[in-house]
Order: C-alpha cells, then structure tokens, then sequence
C-alpha cells in the first residue's frame, strides 16, 4: 500500500502543501488494529530505537555494577536539546565509568535549545560532544562497552560487539530477523536499523507492557518506561513535543521521536503499540499527525487529551509574527 495523506498546509483557505505519510497500531502479538498507508513500509527506527538499545543495559549487568539512576537512565534514552540538565547527566555516566568527554564520538552540533545556544556563542563557549542530541546513547553505549572490557576505540563500527548486540536486542524486540534489518548510518555515526513500521510498533506495544524474554530484560523495560516518564524533560526538552507527550501522559503512555520524522507510542498496560512515518522526513506535521492519531483512537485520558490540543494544529506565521496559515493532521476516522 502506497502512502496516504496525513496533514495538510492550508494558506489563506487553499490546501497549499500535503504530507504524506503512514501509521501502524497493533496490539502486544502484533496484530494491526489500525493502519493508514503502508504499514509494512522499511523504516529507519533513528532515534525511536533508543529505549530499545537502553536494554543491553540490563541484560549484561551493567546498569547494577555502576548503580546508574533513573534520570541517567532517561537521558541515555533521549534525543536531547543540549541544555545544562542533559549535559549534567551526560557528564555523571561518564564519571561513574570512569571516561570523560573525549571518549564521545557522536560529533558536535548547536543544541537544539535556542536559548543555550545563543548563550554558548555569546560567551564563546566552543561546542562539547556533551550536548549532541545523542550524547546519552553513546555514553550508555561506551558504559556496556567498558563494563565488558571491549575496545572503546572503535565502539561505533558494526562489527563492535557492542554494536552487534545493538542489532541483536532490536531484532529481538521488533520480531524481525537480523538478516532482513536494513542497515546504515545514523548523524552520530553509529549504526541505525530499519524493520517494517509494525514490527517498530510492536516493539513499543511490548516496551510499555514490560513483554520481556528475560527477567533482565523485563526490568530493563520497567526500568526504562519509568526513567522516561518520571523525567520526559531528559529524553527531549523544554518546548519539545516529546517531553510534552511523555508529561501529558502522566505515565500512561512511553513515547519516543527519531530522526527523518518517525515516532513510536506504547501504551503503558494496554498492549499497543503505534508508529508514524512522514514520507518527507521533515518534523513540522509529525506532532499534528500523532496526536490526532492518539484523540481520534481515543488512547489517552481526556485530561491529557485536553494539554495536547495544541499540537493538533501547528501555527504558520509571517517573520512578523503574523499568522499566515497552519498545518492539521487528516482525521482518522469519517
């Protein structure tokens, strides 16, 4: 099945632009529920795969040995906007293992947070691997990779064990083979991996009901849902639509953003799962489109409905501020 559409531009009355786009629900066997467009489409998890990639954390015993604590925990799940409280935790990981920022390989960038960046530039303050959207997954990475005594030169090439354990733990949990997950390369540099957008979505479904093949995995899972939604302002940031989400759930749902506008949702104790897929990667339809998938499905409380009302609707406005149109989901249902 072709993409459909899922949001539209509109300008002075007129659609002036159409976002295409694909979204799977399933249950915690993986059933579809719901679907719009393809939900069988390859997809790049990016990002989305980070709470994932968080559960070799447990599985190999290292989130005991260094007694990492629940907000490390969500930062090492979080694309991050680069303020001080991400990079505070990003430097406690680092410290408890025993590395400092040197052993970071993710790059550099400006933070996502306008306010920090335009406070480092004017204090010249030169950009820190530290405050890199994806600082907390590589410190988490780097920490697996300490513990088991393997090489932390090369931490990010997939035939690292660490990498390959990455790739292991994402097939596990997606339920699709190792040899069919596509492969490349994500901006931090490590390798990301692509399964069927359903088999994304069960991942989730599985994540939020703790549906583990171990004990140690099943409290990675609790462990992880509950780092994230006891601290959503570590796995985003402030004004980010992910920490808003995770904040407006108040624990009933873990959410996560990745790269090339894709978004995985599991529903604490209900057993679903959902992900979406924007066809043109870029983000500004993506908070419209997941939340009228979450009103119109009904999955979430009113109350928490009520907060994410504003991101049904994504305001465009002139340089002046003006408002010159807006961007709204296409509803599910009708």
């Amino acid at each position: 099945m072709p993409s459909e559409v899922v949001a539209v531009l509109y300008r002075g009355g007129l659609a002036e632009s159409r976002h295409y786009g694909s979204i799977a629900v399933v249950d915690i066997n993986g059933k579809l529920l719901y679907s719009r467009g393809d939900a069988e489409r390859m997809t790049f998890l990016r990002s989305a795969a980070k709470p994932l990639q968080v559960l070799p954390l447990f599985e190999t015993g290292t989130y005991g040995h260094y007694q990492f604590s629940l907000d490390e925990v969500a930062v090492m799940c979080g694309s991050h906007s680069g303020q001080d409280m991400h990079v505070k935790r990003v430097q406690s990981i680092l410290t408890k293992v025993g590395l400092n920022e040197e052993a970071l390989q993710c790059g550099v960038h400006r933070p996502f947070h306008r306010e920090t960046a335009q406070r480092l530039a004017a204090a010249g303050e030169p950009l820190s691997p530290l405050r890199n959207a994806c600082s907390g997954k590589h410190a988490c990475m780097l920490a697996i990779t300490r513990f088991r005594d393997w090489d932390l030169k090369n931490y990010m090439d997939i035939k690292h064990p660490v990498q390959q354990l990455m790739l292991k733990t994402v097939a596990e949990v997606t339920e699709f083979p190792v040899n069919k997950i596509g492969l490349g390369l994500d901006t931090c540099g490590v390798p990301v991996f692509a399964v069927p957008l359903a088999q994304m979505a069960l991942a989730y479904a599985k994540l939020a009901s703790k549906k583990a093949t171990s004990t140690d995995q099943r409290r990675g899972m609790e462990t992880i849902v509950q780092a994230m939604v006891t601290h959503p302002e570590l796995v985003a940031g402030t004004g980010r639509f992910t920490s808003d989400l995770l904040a407006a759930g108040k624990g009933v749902l873990v959410a996560k953003d990745g790269g090339e506008s894709c978004f995985g949702i599991g529903l604490v104790d209900q057993g679903i799962g959902i992900a979406v897929k924007i066809e043109d990667g870029g983000d500004r339809a993506l908070a419209p489109v997941v939340t009228q998938v979450l009103t119109d499905l009904k999955l979430l409380p009113e109350d928490a409905l009520a907060e994410l009302a504003p991101y049904l609707e994504r305001p465009i406005r002139t340089y002046g501020g003006v408002l010159a149109g807006s961007i709204k989901a296409v509803p599910l249902l009708g």
